[in-house]
């Protein structure tokens, strides 16, 4: 994706936005004073998107965002605009004796949700609820830097699984569309089922284990 903002003025929406158009997919943030945007784009495009210059990108905006044309002129140089390059994968071992890896650094996220600082909290949360006793008692043993893995890879998994699933089955589609893509059926349907239209939400925001901080009891501290 391209990575880049533009100004907000006061009057618009507080929202996330989404645009889509043929072959062309924009998401919004609502940054307060400007909109930071990703302009999504298939892997590997960006060389060829920058060969046919700056004039072109922005015209590519307003086809799927015309509410920018009075702002696209300040993306002045390719330099206001960032490639971010966007892989899934995971560590098979998220620890070596004296280090554990958790976020970012055990597994990288797709920005679909925007799940990676959940994900990360969450992963924090396991590891001092892991290992709190250990370190006051000066014994961290392998096993126990094991376990903060054993009980959080199972959730990374399910929601990066989540996350290539909506790539493949929505993002990729819509990108190599030629006309506008219209909302697929099985989308629709679940907006009409409460309970259906809800599990992806409360996925992306809470997780699937939804970790809680394990406080020491005072007797033990």
């Amino acid at each position: 994706m391209f990575w880049f903002r533009l100004p907000r003025r006061p009057d618009e929406f507080e929202a996330v936005f989404g645009r889509l158009g043929p072959g062309l997919l924009l998401v919004m943030l609502d940054r307060n004073d400007y909109w930071q945007v990703a302009f999504v784009i298939a892997k590997g495009k960006g060389d060829e998107i920058r060969s046919r210059g700056l004039d072109a990108f922005r015209n590519d905006i307003v086809r799927v965002a015309p509410e920018m044309a009075d702002r696209v002129d300040r993306l002045t140089s390719w330099d206001d605009v960032k490639l971010l390059t966007v892989r899934v994968d995971r560590l098979t071992k998220w620890h070596a004796p004296g280090y554990l890896a958790i976020g970012d650094a055990a597994h990288a996220m797709s920005p679909v949700g925007g799940v990676g600082i959940n994900v990360a909290i969450h992963d924090a949360v396991v590891a001092a609820n892991v290992l709190w006793r250990p370190l006051l008692e000066g014994r961290v043993s392998d096993a126990d830097l094991a376990e903060v893995q054993r009980r959080r890879e199972r959730a990374v998994k399910v929601i990066q699984g989540f996350q290539g699933f909506v790539q493949n089955r929505f993002l990729k589609p819509a990108l190599a569309a030629q006309v506008t893509p219209s909302i697929p059926w099985i989308a629709r349907l679940v907006l009409r089922i409460p309970v259906l239209r809800d599990l992806p939400p409360r996925l992306i925001a809470l997780g699937i284990d939804r970790p809680h901080i394990e406080s020491p009891a005072p007797r033990e501290r």
